[in-house]
């Protein structure tokens, strides 16, 4: 079956957008790995602290091995500073996830965003914008934001 190439489709769990031999493959372990890295960067930088809890949730949720995480995040943050299409690519891979999925995520970045124990104004816009990304209802966004404000 022929696509055209600004087509996309899911493959068991896998986004899939353009024609097979150029076809660009982007699963859940994309969208994490970014959304991650938009997080981290919300506040002007990623600090080390960052970068190393990113690479531990990716290695022990995703079960991404150390070295290829950090793979990830580059990646990510490539896609970040480069890819136009990010957005709906983004959105359309969050559809392929449970809400309890979307909820996990949700939990990751907040962890990343806590590490450095500074909650910045740009963290928290980056939190709400990546969780419509997800899908989330802004009321269950904002819950968890407060949860975590009020432990800070």
């Amino acid at each position: 079956m022929t696509y055209p190439t600004d087509d996309s489709r899911f493959e068991g769990s896998t986004l899939v957008v353009g024609v097979q031999e150029q076809a660009e493959f982007y699963d859940a372990r994309y969208l994490i790995s970014t959304l991650l890295v938009y997080v981290a960067k919300s506040d002007g930088e990623i600090s080390e602290q960052e970068s190393n809890r990113m690479i531990d949730l990716l290695s022990t949720q995703m079960k991404i091995p150390g070295p290829e995480a950090l793979e990830r995040l580059r990646v990510a943050i490539m896609a970040l500073s480069d890819d136009r299409q990010i957005l709906p690519r983004l959105q359309e891979i969050a559809r392929g996830l449970s809400d309890e999925q979307k909820f996990e995520v949700l939990w990751m970045m907040l962890d990343v965003m806590v590490v450095d124990s500074k909650l910045e104004p740009g963290e928290i816009d980056a939190i709400t914008f990546a969780g419509q990304i997800l899908g989330l209802p802004l009321d269950t966004i904002h819950a968890q934001l407060r949860a975590i404000s009020s432990r800070q």
